[in-house]
C-alpha cells in the first residue's frame, strides 16, 4: 500500500492498483482526511461504498502497523475504526530530555570512581563526598525516571495512565467527570498549553512540554461530552 498527500488531499494506492483520493492533508508523516467523498483515480470493476470503507479500514490498519498516524473523520467528526482497530493516542516525555539528568548523574558517578582510584583523600572525606553526590543526584534520578516511565495512552474508549511511581491505572473515557483546557493565542491560533483531566479517583495534568498533547486534546474533544469540558483562554 502506498500513501501520499498534499495540503488538500491524501492519495491511497492499494495492492490491487486501485487509487483513491480523499479531501484532507498531510503533515510531517501524519495524514488526516474526511472519509467521504472519495475520488477514484483508478479502480478495477464496479465501484461500491464497501470499496471505500474497506480501503479506509486497510489504510488505517496499515498506518497503525507501520507507526504512521492516519485518521479518517466521518461526517460527525468521529474517527473511523478508532475502536475496532484500537488506535492509540499517546502522551509522553521526549527521550531527548534524558540528556541533562544523565550527564549530571554520570559526572558525579565517574568523579567518585576517579577519587577512589587516585586514593588522594581520606576515607571520611570520600564517604562524605559520595553521600553528598547521592543526595544531589536524587532529584535528577527521579526526573529521569519520570521521563522514562510517565505515559498516558488512549486506545479506543479506554485511557491508561502510567505514573512516575505506582501502578498503571486504566479507566473508561466515560469515567472522566471534568476537563479543564488552558489555551493561549499563538500566531492567531489557540494553542493548548495545559490539560487537567478529572475522574472520581484522580487528577491528571498534561503540560505543553509533553509530546502528543495536541493529539490527546483532539481525542478528548471527540470522546468527552462538551458540557464536561471547560476552556480557559489566556491572553
Amino acid at each position: 500500500m502506498k500513501i501520499s498527500g498534499t495540503k488538500s488531499y491524501i492519495q491511497i494506492e492499494d495492492e490491487n492498483g486501485n487509487i483513491a483520493r480523499f479531501i484532507g492533508e498531510s503533515c510531517l508523516g501524519e495524514f488526516y482526511a474526511y472519509a467521504s467523498p472519495v475520488q477514484w483515480i483508478r479502480h478495477r470493476g464496479r465501484v461500491t461504498d464497501e470499496d471505500r470503507m474497506d480501503l479506509i479500514c486497510r489504510a488505517t490498519r496499515y498506518g497503525k502497523e507501520n507507526d504512521i498516524r492516519i485518521l479518517f473523520f466521518d461526517d460527525d467528526r468521529s474517527v473511523m475504526f478508532e475502536t475496532e482497530l484500537g488506535l492509540k493516542t499517546e502522551v509522553y516525555f521526549s527521550k531527548s530530555e534524558l540528556l541533562f539528568p544523565t550527564v549530571v548523574v554520570l559526572s558525579l558517578f565517574f568523579s567518585a570512581l576517579l577519587i577512589a582510584a587516585l586514593d588522594v583523600v581520606s576515607l571520611e572525606f570520600y564517604l562524605a563526598f559520595c553521600t553528598g553526590s547521592v543526595l544531589f543526584a536524587s532529584p535528577f534520578l527521579v526526573w529521569g525516571l519520570r521521563i522514562c516511565r510517565f505515559r498516558i495512552t488512549a486506545e479506543g474508549c479506554s485511557v491508561t495512565v502510567t505514573p512516575t511511581v505506582g501502578k498503571t491505572d486504566t479507566f473508561p473515557v466515560s469515567a472522566i467527570t471534568r476537563i479543564i483546557r488552558k489555551t493561549r493565542k499563538d500566531y492567531g491560533y489557540d494553542e493548548i498549553k495545559k490539560i487537567r483531566i478529572y475522574t472520581n479517583r484522580r487528577q491528571i495534568t498534561i503540560n505543553r512540554e509533553l509530546e502528543g498533547i495536541d493529539d490527546m486534546d483532539a481525542y478528548l474533544m471527540r470522546h468527552v461530552d462538551a458540557e464536561k469540558i471547560i476552556t480557559e483562554k489566556a491572553f
